[in-house]
């Protein structure tokens, strides 16, 4: 018999939606503490340079959110669209397409290592150091050995959003608890058995990908193998709309990332080193608001491309507003807590000379709250792709929002910089935001009035 995949109705959409918010902010806490675990061990096996380089080559997982070309969120957006239409052929060709584009990236970076150390070319950077010059460098082998595991996640972390797009979203928060437990167990194992630094970082780095294929081999053999990749399913022409969308959703990713990342910068330019490190410590503290804001969203995001594919207006109107006031209100109350809470969190975290202004604090509340008025409604319009209000809103922003804080940075301190964001936010993104909202459910609407079947691109 032909394996089908579930269908939910609104209830489950929204029982669905509740349940992996709440798994996914439960992973996160769990995988954010497991550096906590590691890096007292890792530190005395490593030695401070070793374990220096290993934080850098780390620091390049950031740009995982760009590694995958956009392909991950256009999966979000377009696979539970052709779900919902019940064309799993469809399906098939994006996700197989989808793994063998970001394979074929993960080959290219590891090439690019492979050559950089065989040539030689990695040692005008590293020089021969902590080993023999006739090999490779133990700092040369960290960086590789790091870069090449972020280089093998890129696809195999594909399963991880197409959990979400089949609204399995718990499912994908326990492999990711599996894989933070995983790499705990294996960096003190490793460092147990007396293994040299670099068998340590390996083990580190390994550890998560054993679990990610673990994840997409019981994922795609189980009720969802109808989406296991294929080579017969690759299909670049088929699946150009992807393509065209994942492009939009990377160059959207890195506006939003300067834009939301430039503070530190523009601080450091106003003030001193010492300033910015104070201005860090509290947008560390207070971005645990801002990431429950977005472990929200990621679930919400196919949720609502699910439910606008079959013109399901009316629940994707209610969910929305649901979710804005509730992640407001819970922004708020944790805001709330922080801000008065903040120097003894500071303290226990940092030391007793730690602390953090009231200014600062409540205006990086304001900004939390900011944010979770309207990450629900560009949810809508990254479910069915509806990109441009957004550019336009964060460009604008990026533009006007620097000289904005330079500002207020002369007239409050660092306090100024969050409440010139929240003011530039609120006059220049929250109306389009708006705008994009009710624009998107307007045609939607008058789609499914007239009788017309969405497709994959943008609703125009």
């Amino acid at each position: 018999m032909t394996p089908t995949l579930p269908t939910y109705s609104p209830e489950a959409r929204g029982h669905r939606l509740l349940f992996g918010a709440g798994a996914t902010v439960g992973a996160r806490l769990i995988a954010l503490a497991a550096p906590f675990l590691t890096i007292p061990v890792s530190l005395d096996v490593l030695g401070p340079d070793l374990f220096g380089l290993w934080m850098v080559a780390l620091s390049i997982t950031a740009l995982s959110a760009f590694g995958d070309l956009g392909l991950g969120n256009g999966i979000l957006t377009l696979l539970p669209a052709a779900l919902a239409a019940d064309n799993t052929r469809r399906a098939r060709v994006l996700v197989s397409t989808s793994y063998m584009m970001l394979l074929g990236m993960a080959i290219l970076i590891v090439g690019i290592v492979v050559v950089a150390i065989w040539t030689g070319a990695s040692k005008a950077v590293f020089g021969p150091t902590l080993t023999g010059v006739n090999g490779p460098s133990a700092a040369e082998l960290v960086v590789a050995v790091t870069i090449s595991g972020f280089a093998a996640s890129l696809p195999l972390n594909l399963v991880q959003r197409i959990q979400y797009a089949v609204q399995q979203a718990w499912l994908s928060s326990i492999w990711q608890i599996g894989s933070a437990l995983a790499t705990v167990v294996a960096v003190y194992s490793a460092v147990w058995l007396g293994w040299s630094p670099v068998a340590v970082v390996a083990a580190a780095s390994m550890a998560p990908l054993v679990v990610l294929l673990l994840n997409n081999f019981v994922f795609f053999i189980g009720r969802y193998r109808v989406l296991r990749p294929a080579l017969r399913f690759v299909r670049f022409r088929e699946s150009a709309g992807l393509i065209r969308l994942g492009v939009g959703f990377l160059g959207l990713s890195i506006l939003t990332s300067i834009a939301l990342n430039v503070d530190n910068l523009l601080v450091a330019h106003l003030a001193d080193l010492t300033t910015v490190a104070y201005f860090s410590i509290a947008v560390r503290l207070f971005s645990v608001l801002s990431l429950a804001v977005t472990l929200v969203a990621l679930p919400l995001w196919p949720a609502n491309s699910d439910a606008l594919a079959r013109g399901d207006v009316a629940w994707v109107r209610k969910t929305t507003r649901t979710i804005v006031l509730a992640s407001v209100g819970a922004v708020l109350v944790g805001g709330m807590i922080l801000v008065l809470c903040r120097d003894w969190v500071v303290e226990l975290w940092l030391g007793d000379n730690a602390t953090v202004g009231f200014g600062l604090a409540l205006g990086l509340t304001i900004w939390s709250c900011t944010l979770a008025a309207c990450s629900p409604l560009f949810s809508v319009q990254n479910a069915k792709g509806v990109l441009h209000f957004q550019a336009l809103g964060w460009g604008i922003y990026l533009l006007v929002s620097i000289p904005l804080k330079s500002l207020a940075f002369a007239a409050l301190g660092v306090a100024g910089i969050p409440f010139a964001g929240v003011t530039g936010y609120v006059l220049l993104i929250a109306p389009l935001a708006y705008v994009g909202y009710r624009r998107t459910l307007s045609l939607v609407q008058k789609r499914k009035d007239e009788g017309i079947e969405e497709h994959d691109s943008e609703v125009e």
